[in-house]
């Protein structure tokens, strides 16, 4: 118990511990509901945590055991890239089709400038502590947000990064930089830190919960949202000056969400919850799955085409918002 409370290393004790076990509560899919998301063949089945796409075609996801797994084809299919490592890599973020990172346990940092043909360690002098969240605003600078308020900056593309302990030291569960200067950290706890001047300071807002908050997310300099555990949403206009609840309708625990304006987002979490929202966040639909297991993370190119990747290499896509059939029909005649 000691160890579920401190939350050492989040993404296995999230991901990994409850994904062996069957949800407490009743799944949000009805039996046999059609889904506007379908399943793509990941080829392994690692649970994975980190997904960026570039555009409707290239991608890549990371994982457990070191995995790496890339498409040129919008998922069509995916070839594994050898990265040298079995360590859990929990997030990926690439700058350009060649330039990438992948963050994980024991401090791991990995590089590519060849799109991930060839990944190579960069040193981030903190083999004791696990990375977890990656985000770079250019070519050359880029955060890393880690467990007991690990924060681990570059300005050379990962030759040399520096360390930065901002308390309280719970674990930063992801980094959000919206321009070079205003930036995000959501944490443990409730926690949410913002900077302003890229990065030099970090000043901690009123979250108005006590909540793990997991991911944060800003679709433009004051429209953003944090999503955690028991289906926690919260959302500023702000820049984070104030946090307001949203609610979500379903206990779940939210791991990952994405807006791809102020208008249109998802969030995605534990027992194959999908929620979907057209107006900010002042509602939010469920969108059928069509699967049990932890979605962990979210990520689209436009308001139609997206994927989702969860435990045991899940993929699933949408070339349709994740609408399902009957909704887009219900949709269209609402429309005449």
């Amino acid at each position: 118990m000691k160890y579920l409370k401190n939350r050492i290393w989040q993404w296995i004790l999230i991901v990994f511990i409850l994904a062996g076990c069957k949800p407490s509560f009743p799944l949000p899919d009805a039996p046999g509901s059609p889904s506007g998301w379908e399943t793509q063949n990941s080829g392994i089945k690692t649970s994975l945590g980190g997904i960026y796409f570039l555009d409707a075609q290239n991608g890549w996801l990371s994982g457990n055991k070191g995995i790496i797994l890339h498409t040129t084809d919008g998922g069509q299919h995916w070839s594994i890239q050898e990265t040298g490592t079995q360590t859990l890599l929990v997030s990926i973020f690439f700058v350009s089709p060649k330039r990438g990172w992948a963050v994980g346990e024991k401090g791991t940092i990995l590089f590519t400038d060849d799109g991930g043909q060839r990944w190579t360690l960069q040193d981030s002098a903190q083999p004791k502590k696990n990375l977890l969240h990656v985000f770079f605003t250019g070519p050359d600078q880029g955060w890393v947000a880690g467990e007991r308020g690990l924060l681990l900056s570059t300005t050379d593309g990962g030759q040399h990064w520096a360390s930065t302990e901002v308390k309280p030291a719970v674990a930063f569960n992801s980094i959000f930089f919206i321009n070079p200067k205003q930036g995000w950290i959501s944490g443990d706890a409730g926690n949410i830190f913002y900077t302003e001047d890229g990065g030099a300071h970090w000043a901690r807002q009123e979250s108005g919960t006590d909540k793990d908050l997991h991911r944060i997310f800003f679709s433009s300099p004051r429209m953003g949202w944090a999503v955690g555990g028991n289906g926690t949403i919260l959302h500023t206009t702000d820049s984070g000056q104030h946090w307001s609840a949203q609610t979500s309708g379903v206990p779940s625990f939210l791991l990952g969400t994405f807006f791809i304006n102020d208008q249109v987002g998802w969030a995605v979490g534990a027992s194959g919850t999908i929620l979907n929202t057209k107006d900010g966040g002042a509602t939010w639909q469920q969108q059928v799955s069509g699967t049990i297991d932890f979605l962990t993370n979210v990520h689209f190119i436009d308001p139609q085409v997206g994927w989702i990747i969860g435990t045991k290499g899940v993929i699933l896509y949408t070339k349709k918002g994740g609408e399902s059939p009957s909704a887009e029909t219900k949709t269209e005649e609402e429309k005449k």
